[in-house]
């Protein structure tokens, strides 16, 4: 792609660890809001840096604010919602390790690029001590197989590159080097697309988990009952 075809791209970078605080989602969402103002801008990547895509929730500052940190987890899934009904492509362009929330944004995204040599996709939750909340268990119900949600989901594995393409978590995998292009490539098909149209059809796709997201629905985490009823 030449650069007079190459379309406008924003970016929404993740640093360090990527870690998500009340300070991180606010930056995030101002992003969002650019992308959204702006409507020369045709693409939106998510990133990282370094070895890390995005860890996901802040558990340093979930731990140390618990009467907020239910709210918070709900909150987070506003962003979801919005990167799933944007009017434009979003790729995540994974450089390295995509865990809990950060691996739930790779979900959100209309296509996922992957590093070939560095990084993970994993869904923690078994080996930390969690259960997925309301929202986050509609979210991966909705956008990962039955196969997928077995091989991460109920393991903990951190899936390379390679197996998250078998399963349909990812599109490409390619070198470090490769990914800005594989992410182009990818959402050529969706580029240049009226925003609206294409919001309200990516809207009705996941019409009934948006709806979850921006409902005042209970968010706990999900738990089994200590015992069946006869």
């Amino acid at each position: 792609m030449n650069d007079m075809s190459r379309p406008v791209i924003h970016t929404l970078q993740f640093t360090g660890t990527g870690v998500f605080n009340p300070d991180s989602l606010a930056a995030a969402h101002a992003v969002v809001d650019q992308v959204i103002a702006d409507e020369s801008v045709q693409l939106l990547v998510l990133k990282g840096e370094g070895k890390n895509f995005c860890q996901g929730l802040d558990l340093e500052w979930l731990m140390a604010n618990p009467t907020e940190g239910t709210q918070f987890v709900t909150d987070t899934m506003v962003l979801v919602a919005r990167l799933l009904t944007l009017g434009i492509p979003v790729v995540s362009q994974i450089n390295g390790h995509a865990f809990g929330l950060g691996a739930m944004l790779v979900l959100a995204s209309d296509y996922a690029v992957m590093r070939d040599d560095r990084g993970f996709f994993c869904l923690p939750e078994i080996d930390i001590g969690m259960t997925l909340s309301v929202r986050m268990n509609a979210l991966v119900r909705a956008r990962m197989s039955q196969q997928a949600l077995r091989d991460s989901l109920l393991t903990g594995a951190r899936l390379p590159a390679a197996q998250a393409h078998a399963l349909g978590i990812i599109d490409r995998v390619g070198s470090e080097a490769e990914l800005s292009e594989l992410a182009l490539e990818v959402a050529a098909p969706m580029l240049g697309k009226p925003r609206h149209l294409l919001a309200g059809l990516k809207y009705g796709l996941v019409k009934e988990l948006v709806d979850l997201i921006m409902s005042d629905a209970d968010d706990t985490p999900i738990r089994a009952p200590v015992v069946w009823p006869q």
